[in-house]
C-alpha cells in the first residue's frame, strides 16, 4: 500500500451547522482513485465542533463527499466529455460513470436551489433574483471550464447545504 499524504488546513475552519469554530480532532484516511486506476491514500483532518459538537471532514477542494475519484473526473463524465482520457482499465468503470450521472441529475433541483439560496444570502440579491428563471448551475458550468463543479460543491458544503448520496 501507498504511504498516505497528509492533507492539511492552515485556514481557520468553521461549522457549517452553526458557525463556531473547529478544532482538530484527528486523522482518517480515506482513498482517491486516479487515472490508470491507481490509487492514493490522503490523511484527512476530523474536526470537532464545541458548540454543537458534530464531526466535520476536512475535504480538499478535488474531492466531493462519499466520492472517491476527483472533482475533474466527474465532471468530464458528467459533462458527457467521455472520450480517450477516460479509456484506461479501471478509470473508472462504467458502472461508477452511471452512478454520477444519476447522482448529478437526482441532485440537479437541489443544487440549482441550494447555489441560488447562498448567492441570495451571501450577496444580498433582492428578491426578483430568486424568482428569475435563469440557471444559475447552467451559468457556472458554462463560465468556469474546467472546475464548475468544485466551485458548485464548494459553494453548497461551505453554506451548510448538503446533497443526496
Amino acid at each position: 500500500m501507498n504511504p498516505a499524504f497528509l492533507v492539511d488546513s492552515r485556514e481557520e475552519l468553521y461549522c457549517p451547522d452553526c458557525g463556531c469554530p473547529l478544532r482538530l480532532r484527528d486523522h482518517r484516511k480515506r482513498i482517491w482513485r486516479r487515472e490508470g486506476g491507481k490509487k492514493d491514500w490522503l490523511l484527512l483532518g476530523r474536526y470537532r465542533c464545541d458548540h454543537c459538537n458534530r464531526l466535520h471532514i476536512g475535504l480538499p477542494e478535488f474531492l466531493a463527499e462519499y466520492k472517491h475519484y476527483d472533482n475533474r473526473t466527474m465532471e468530464t463524465v458528467i459533462d458527457e466529455n467521455v472520450g480517450e482520457d477516460l479509456s484506461y482499465e479501471d478509470y473508472p468503470c462504467e458502472m461508477t460513470m452511471k452512478r454520477w450521472l444519476d447522482w448529478f441529475k437526482r441532485n440537479r433541483t437541489a443544487i440549482e436551489g441550494q447555489i441560488r439560496s447562498a448567492a441570495m444570502r451571501f450577496l444580498d440579491l433582492t428578491e426578483e433574483f430568486l424568482r428569475s428563471m435563469e440557471s444559475l448551475l447552467a451559468e457556472l458550468r458554462e463560465r468556469i471550464r474546467p472546475g464548475w463543479l468544485g466551485a458548485v460543491l464548494r459553494i453548497i458544503y461551505n453554506s451548510g447545504g448538503r446533497l443526496s448520496t
